[in-house]
C-alpha cells in the first residue's frame, strides 16, 4: 500500500508540473518577446537572488528526476506484485474496467517514457533539432520552426494525447489509492479526471496547432 501511495503522490506532482508547463507555453500567444523573456526568466532569473542564477531550473530538474525514479520504481513494483498475485481468485475477478485501465496505464507509461526522452533531446538539449536549425535559435523561434513541420506536430499530438490519457486514468487511480474515492463519488471523480485530462490536452496543443495554422508565426 505504501508503494502505491508513493506512486500516487509522485503522480500528483507530475500533474501539477504538467499544468504549469502547459500554462507557460500559452505565453506563445503574447509574442516572441514575451515568450523568450519567460523562458529566460525560468532558466536564469527565477527567484534570484533568493536562489542563484539557474537555481530554480535545477531544483525543478532534480525534483522531477527524483519523482520520476519514485514513480517508475513504484510502478514496476506494483506490476511485479500484480503478476505474482494473478493466481489469486480475487484478482482474477477484477472488473473489466479496472483491468482495461491498468493495461492502458502500463502501455501509455512505456510510450510516454520514450516520448519524454524524445522531448528532452528535441527541445531541451536540441540533440535532435527536428524542425529548427540549431539550439542557438531563441525559444520562440524554435517552437515556431518545430511545429511548422507536420511530422513534429504529429509526434506531439501522439505525445500529448498519450499524456492526457495517462493523466485521466492516473488521477482516478491516485484518489482511489489515497482513500479519497467512495462509491457515491466515483462517477463525478471519473468526470473530473476526464475534464482535467482534456484541459491538459487543449492547453498543450493550442500553441502547436496555432503555429501550424499560421496564427502564431
Amino acid at each position: 500500500m505504501f508503494v502505491k501511495q508513493l506512486m500516487a503522490i509522485s503522480g500528483v506532482f507530475f500533474v501539477m508540473f504538467v499544468i504549469v508547463h502547459a500554462y507557460g507555453n500559452l505565453k506563445m500567444f503574447f509574442g516572441k518577446e514575451a515568450y523568450d523573456h519567460y523562458a529566460h526568466w525560468l532558466k536564469t532569473d527565477a527567484f534570484y537572488p533568493l536562489l542563484p542564477e539557474h537555481g530554480l531550473i535545477w531544483v525543478f530538474r532534480t525534483g522531477l528526476i527524483l519523482m520520476a525514479v519514485i514513480h517508475i520504481g513504484a510502478a514496476f513494483h506494483t506490476w511485479f506484485i500484480s503478476r505474482r498475485a494473478r493466481a489469486d481468485r480475487y484478482n482474477v475477478k477484477k472488473s473489466v474496467a479496472d483491468s482495461y485501465a491498468a493495461r492502458t496505464m502500463r502501455v501509455s507509461a512505456v510510450l510516454l517514457l520514450f516520448l519524454i526522452v524524445f522531448h528532452i533531446l528535441h527541445f531541451t538539449t536540441a540533440t535532435i533539432p527536428l524542425g529548427f536549425a540549431s539550439s542557438e535559435m531563441s525559444p520562440y523561434m524554435r517552437m515556431v520552426g518545430a511545429f511548422s513541420n507536420p511530422l513534429v506536430l504529429l509526434i506531439y499530438v501522439v505525445f500529448v494525447g498519450t499524456l492526457a490519457m495517462h493523466i485521466g486514468h492516473g488521477i482516478w487511480s491516485a484518489l482511489q489509492t489515497l482513500g479519497w474515492l467512495r462509491r457515491n463519488t466515483q462517477a463525478i471523480t471519473i468526470t473530473i479526471s476526464g475534464i482535467v485530462a482534456g484541459i491538459v490536452f487543449v492547453m498543450f496543443m493550442l500553441p502547436p496547432v496555432s503555429i501550424a495554422l499560421g496564427i502564431i508565426s
